[in-house]
């Protein structure tokens, strides 16, 4: 007589019936690589959002005129990339695209600030270096091109 189980588990977890008929884990060596997996899993997605959040929140809060203090504002991405590591976790979000959205992230900040660079190069205006209009608009254009690739598109760079 087979036991059948309603609950859904993501692939990750090697769920089955043990020889006393529970539901769990098969060995604890697979619970200990399970535990140790996931563990890594939020630590780097915790180092993936700080990469992601960091630029915003600095940039937003040097815009803004600096409303809280520095400590404060890395305060806030140390809480927003806690914050975000959950659903990696969950299984609803993948470190995967978490990588790829970051270089895509990075390679189009490069990329629309050589445009923009060109772009005042060729209309011969002067920009103050403390004018930060540039570099918001520069970032706000990469957030978005990697959001539109990796999540809409769902073009894959390394696969």
């Amino acid at each position: 007589m087979a036991i059948q189980h309603s609950r859904l588990y993501t692939t990750d977890h090697k769920y089955s019936y043990g020889p006393d008929g529970k539901w769990g884990m098969a060995t604890a060596k697979k619970g200990l690589d399970s535990w140790l997996s996931a563990t890594l899993d939020f630590f780097l997605s915790i180092i993936g959002f700080i990469i992601v959040w960091y630029p915003a929140v600095s940039l937003g809060n040097a815009i803004l005129g600096f409303p809280v203090s520095a400590s404060t504002s890395n305060l806030l991405v140390g809480v927003l990339a806690f914050g975000g590591s959950y659903p990696v976790i969950a299984g609803d979000w993948s470190l995967g695209q978490l990588g790829e959205y970051i270089f895509v992230l990075f390679a189009s900040a490069i990329g629309w600030g050589l445009v923009g660079m060109t772009a005042v190069l060729a209309s011969g205006v002067s920009i103050s270096g403390s004018n930060l209009a540039p570099q918001a608009a520069v970032w706000v254009a990469a957030y978005l091109t990697a959001y539109i690739v990796v999540y809409k598109i769902q073009r894959s760079i390394f696969r």
